[in-house]
C-alpha cells in the first residue's frame, strides 16, 4: 500500500464529499447525496490486507469526522464496522458488484447509526433520521455500480492487494 498517495486520495474524496460538487447530484430538501467515504470503506476493507484494511478504515473515519458535525462517532463507526467486515472478508468472499453493492448498503446503515447513536451522547439536540441513513446508503450502494472501475484504478495505483514482498501468496 502507497500510503502517501492513499492520504491523498481520502483527503481528496472527503473535499468531494463536502463540497457542492456533491450537492449538484443529492436528491430531495433533505439533500441526500452519495456517500464516496463510505464506498472507499467497503472497498479497502475487502481488498487490502487485513492490517492495511485496519489502518484504512480508521483513517476513512477520521476524514468522514472532518467532513461531519462532530468529531469522534465516525472515527469509532467506520473503524470499528470496517476493522470487522476485514475479518468477515476472510469467511465470506465478497467478488462480485452486487455482493460488494449490499455490503456498501448494510455497512452504511450500521455506521450511520453506530455514528448517530455516538452524536446523540455527545449533542443531544442532534438528531439523525433512519429515513435518511437508509436513502444514503441505498443511493451509496447503486453508485458503486458507476464508480466502480474507478475505484479500482485508484486501488491499483495504490499498490491494493500487493503484499509488503512484492507477490501475492498464490503466485509463487
Amino acid at each position: 500500500m502507497r500510503w502517501f498517495r492513499f492520504a491523498f486520495l481520502i483527503t481528496a474524496a472527503a473535499v468531494l464529499q463536502s463540497s457542492a460538487l456533491l450537492g449538484t447530484i443529492s436528491l430531495t430538501d433533505m439533500h441526500i447525496k452519495p456517500d464516496l467515504l463510505l464506498i472507499l470503506l467497503v472497498y479497502f476493507a475487502i481488498n487490502c490486507d487485513s492490517y492495511d484494511a485496519i489502518i484504512c478504515s480508521f483513517a476513512i473515519g477520521f476524514a468522514a469526522d472532518i467532513t461531519g458535525a462532530a468529531i469522534g462517532p465516525h472515527f469509532i463507526g467506520f473503524g470499528v464496522l470496517g476493522a470487522a467486515l476485514a475479518h468477515i472478508r476472510k469467511v465470506i468472499l465478497l467478488k462480485q458488484t452486487r455482493q460488494q453493492a449490499v455490503t456498501i448498503f448494510v455497512m452504511g446503515i450500521l455506521t450511520y447509526t453506530l455514528a448517530a447513536i455516538l452524536i446523540k451522547f455527545k449533542i443531544p439536540s442532534a438528531a439523525a433520521s433512519m429515513f435518511k441513513i437508509f436513502a444514503v446508503s441505498i443511493y451509496s450502494a447503486i453508485l458503486w455500480f458507476l464508480v466502480k472501475w474507478l475505484v479500482r484504478a485508484a486501488g491499483k495505483w495504490l499498490g491494493v492487494g500487493v503484499h509488503r514482498f512484492g507477490i501475492k501468496p498464490e503466485e509463487r
